[in-house]
């Protein structure tokens, strides 16, 4: 918790912590996600399994 305290106070923390966290939760969500549809989509766990099924 002193160290979110930190963050808030600089100047450059504040712009890490309105910024940079969300984008990370947004690419975390997004990566899910497309795992996500491969699974329910395709059945398969990575798109290189779905090439080489196409492919075959």
């Amino acid at each position: 918790m002193m160290l979110l305290q930190m963050f808030g106070i600089n100047p450059l923390g504040s712009l890490v912590l309105t910024l940079v966290i969300p984008f990370v939760i947004v690419l975390i969500a997004t990566y899910l996600g497309v795992l996500g549809a491969l699974r329910t989509f395709f059945g398969e766990s990575s798109w290189q399994d779905v090439l080489t099924v196409e492919e075959e």
